[in-house]
């Protein structure tokens, strides 16, 4: 895997380096100074994921040294995974829509540009050689940008003060300049959020035809279920799936996926979800949402097959 191989080579790096840079320097390492330089090797980290399992090249944990030269020991793969959860799971409340800074405030877009950009870097390096803190930040400096949303950096150091996890702004800059290396200098982000909402419109316009109307339908005992499912009838699925998306856009899955799939199976765990609970008096409609991808895009059945397997999985 991409994150095991960055953490194999960090750990390679912190048991040979890690002496001759302190003899280099007198003391410590410099600051902003790295044992490796930002990486950008994981562009294509869905097919390497894919292919981890079957592939012998893959680096195992037990693989690389253990300790540092100074005798500490190393992070493990799956410990660095738990940390970058971590501070992805933090950025919503360092800028967004939730953030504890009113100056910080922007739109959910701007967060999960922050956690895409958080995450796209460290699968290509380590928590080890690049601090995830100060990563997290100049993430959500650069997403600001990126989204035409900007913050002064003056706002996301007392953002980091009200978090207890203080950041000084002249650590965001340098960071900044690694994460934009780190991701290749790609800062587009494509989120599952707008496919939600695509989706759900397409549906409600081929509902109105007489292929859309057989594939929606309200239970036997519902109040509702002598008449044909309309647009509003598709809004708590619709909600339901886009708060589903405040759990997503902070996970790897938007790296893994396409927003379409995301989208869909989003949709389609919302409607499973929303009809357990349903009610004769207010009824959710059971939607076929294979039968509405097959039927959309009957041209394109290839694809569709694939999508059917990925969202499976």
């Amino acid at each position: 895997r991409c994150r095991a191989r960055a953490n194999l080579e960090a750990r390679k790096a912190m048991a040979t380096k890690e002496d001759s840079q302190k003899a280099s320097t007198g003391d410590a390492a410099q600051p902003h100074q790295p044992l490796i330089p930002a990486q950008n090797f994981a562009a294509n980290f869905a097919s390497h994921n894919q292919t981890s399992s079957s592939s012998t090249n893959s680096p195992m944990e037990e693989d690389g040294p253990l300790e540092s030269s100074s005798g500490m020991p190393l992070l493990m793969p799956h410990e660095e995974t738990m940390i970058v959860t971590f501070y992805a799971s933090k950025i919503p409340s360092l800028i967004g829509p939730l953030a504890q800074v009113p100056r910080l405030r922007r739109d959910i877009q701007v967060a999960a540009t922050a956690s895409m950009l958080f995450r796209r870097f460290f699968l290509s390096n380590s928590v080890m050689v690049f601090d995830p803190k100060a990563i997290m930040v100049a993430a959500s400096f650069l997403a600001s940008k990126s989204e035409e949303a900007m913050v002064d950096v003056r706002y996301l150091e007392e953002g980091t003060k009200k978090m207890d996890a203080p950041v000084p702004k002249e650590e965001i800059i340098p960071a900044e300049l690694a994460l934009a290396k780190g991701v290749d200098f790609d800062l587009l982000c494509f989120h599952p959020r707008q496919a939600v909402l695509a989706l759900t419109e397409d549906l409600i316009s081929f509902l109105k035809s007489e292929r859309g109307q057989a594939l929606a339908s309200f239970r036997e005992e519902d109040d509702a279920h002598n008449r044909i499912v309309k647009g509003p009838d598709l809004k708590p699925t619709h909600d339901e799936a886009r708060k589903m998306m405040d759990d997503v856009i902070v996970s790897d899955i938007p790296l893994l996926c396409s927003p379409g799939q995301v989208g869909i199976a989003a949709l389609m765990v919302a409607n499973e979800t929303l009809l357990k609970s349903s009610t004769p008096e207010q009824p959710v409609p059971r939607i076929d949402w294979w039968g509405y991808v097959q039927s959309r895009f009957q041209d394109k059945q290839d694809k569709f097959s694939a999508l059917q397997h990925k969202v499976s999985v």
